[in-house]
């Protein structure tokens, strides 16, 4: 089991604040972005909303909850800090509803795949990794990519996640803008990195979300009691 942890306050106030808020804003339009595009496919198909449905928006709504908390530090009698890291198979069923937005009417091939040690596999930042899994898919659509790949791989030392984005025509791929900035910034906030590069029609994400020996699982689970 292993943990990436956030530096601590003191670290963070060095960090400029408006370009922190602005990253964190752009996520929050990302992710609300995200439900509207739900809700608009269902709108134009002429659809009801199913019991199933209503609880992945319900979902949705309380990861949006979880991601402001996080980003602000405070507490609220509704929410649970015990919620703040969770095992990585949580993680990883937390962003297919992503995937389902973002590509539901594109002729696209997906292929989402792990690569754990054991069952328990570690834990995760929630938020950390929600919002960098949130760029990178919105980003990937935004390329209108005919395939796409995501590989998770649980070293010995941290996460790898790995992304490959197939793309026919070139010009629609966004090398810049706040998304690629705010994973770079949520990477190295927790001591990891984010590279991108394309090579023969494929951009590649690369993102590494470090282990911390200095905690355990049951530490922070007390802290956050």
């Amino acid at each position: 089991m292993f943990w990436f942890k956030k530096k601590d306050h003191l670290e963070l106030h060095q960090i400029d604040r408006e370009k922190r808020e602005r990253l964190f804003f752009h996520d929050i339009i990302n992710q609300t972005h995200g439900l509207i595009l739900f809700l608009s496919q269902r709108k134009s198909a002429n659809k009801t909303i199913s019991v199933l449905e209503i609880e992945l928006l319900e979902k949705e709504i309380r990861t949006l909850q979880r991601l402001i908390k996080d980003h602000y530090q405070f507490g609220h009698k509704n929410l649970s800090q015990k919620d703040d890291w969770v095992p990585f198979k949580t993680a990883i069923s937390s962003f297919e509803s992503l995937i389902h937005n973002y590509f539901s009417k594109k002729d696209v091939k997906i292929f989402i795949t792990n690569e754990l040690i054991n069952d328990e596999a570690g834990v995760v930042h929630f938020s950390t990794f929600y919002r960098i899994m949130n760029n990178l898919i919105k980003n990937m659509a935004e390329a209108r990519g005919i395939e796409i790949k995501i590989h998770f791989r649980i070293a010995q030392n941290g996460l790898e996640i790995n992304t490959e984005n197939k793309i026919v025509d070139q010009s629609t791929q966004s090398s810049s803008g706040l998304g690629l900035e705010s994973i770079r910034h949520l990477a190295n906030e927790c001591g990891g990195k984010f590279i991108y590069e394309t090579s023969n029609g494929l951009w590649l994400n690369h993102v590494f979300l470090p282990s911390s020996t200095a905690q355990t699982f049951e530490d922070q689970q007390k802290k956050a009691a």
